[in-house]
């Protein structure tokens, strides 16, 4: 079992230099990769104020973390597709593979914010079809000597495209979201499958209809990821997904090493291979903590799942 810790919220930090410090802790400690999230904008209500004002471009970001890193991979999670012309999001994504030197995981997300759709005057109820689509034409960048495309948002031909990405045949495009829709994306185009949420009990049978349709479509399952959220040590307003229960545990009281370690196994039990711990932070020294914690009272216990 592989974890992961988020980055967000982003204005937390005080400044970047506090983020890289964050996650050179987080690689000197063993954990396998820290998740950037994505907006462009937060739309503000009135009366109420955002979870977070801040959001660093991404791709900027990760380059940053990038250099001042070795080993610790940078997991786009969820980077969503709709928002950018599938020709730039592949030249990203494969720069930031090639500086990163194969260190990028892709969470192919279709969004989910109406009013940031608007404000990017991208058409929200096109945003599955678009993501589909722009995935495909992404992969033929990314593998095809002299790419081709013809669809309906998108269509190229007669193109030099490089750089390639390091990482064979691309970066791992794993896909985010649960329902019919992602599911039936994550066996046709996906390498793993990483749902927001959910029901415990969906979660698993979802894994084993992935599991089946790899098989009936000819894919390895045992090469395709299965991600998810882990909220522990309580819950705050920011971390909004730390709602969501984990794996056969409803009262979500993960509090204790045994606690925790305790979903973990069960969550592998139930065929995740990668989980991207959630917990409550204020400060940058705090979120170091945290993970001291994670490393010295969960991760000894979890090595062998």
């Amino acid at each position: 079992m592989k974890l992961s810790v988020p980055l967000f919220p982003y204005d937390r930090w005080g400044s970047p230099s506090e983020i890289v410090r964050g996650v050179q802790h987080a690689e000197e400690l063993g954990f396998a990769a820290v998740a950037l999230p994505e907006h462009i904008v937060m739309p503000v209500r009135p009366g109420s104020d955002p979870v977070s004002a801040v959001w660093y471009d991404a791709f900027v970001l990760a380059t940053h973390v990038a250099a001042k890193t070795s080993t610790i991979r940078l997991q786009l999670h969820a980077l969503v597709v709709p928002y950018r012309h599938p020709l730039l999001t592949a030249k990203l994504v494969a720069s930031l593979d090639v500086m990163s030197e194969g260190r990028v995981t892709v969470v192919a997300g279709a969004g989910w914010m109406r009013r940031e759709f608007a404000m990017l005057d991208v058409p929200f109820d096109e945003r599955g079809a678009r993501t589909d689509e722009y995935l495909a034409a992404i992969k033929a960048l990314w593998t095809q000597d002299h790419p081709t495309f013809a669809g309906k948002f998108v269509s190229f031909q007669d193109l030099a495209f490089e750089p390639r990405c390091v990482q064979r045949p691309h970066v791992p495009l794993w896909i985010g979201g649960s329902g019919p829709r992602p599911l039936r994306r994550a066996v046709e185009i996906g390498d793993g499958w990483a749902p927001l949420g959910g029901d415990p009990a969906d979660l698993v049978r979802s894994i084993d209809w992935l599991r089946n349709e790899l098989d009936r479509h000819g894919r390895a399952s045992g090469d395709f990821a299965f991600a998810a959220d882990l909220p522990i040590l309580g819950e705050e307003k920011a971390v909004a997904r730390a709602k969501a229960p984990t794996i056969g545990d409803d009262e979500r009281s993960l509090t204790t090493p045994g606690a925790v370690t305790d979903a973990i196994a069960r969550h592998a039990e139930a065929g995740f291979t990668q989980l991207n711990v959630l917990f409550p932070w204020r400060t940058p020294a705090e979120y170091r903590d945290r993970l001291d914690w994670l490393a010295a009272e969960v991760m000894p216990a979890i090595r062998d799942l």
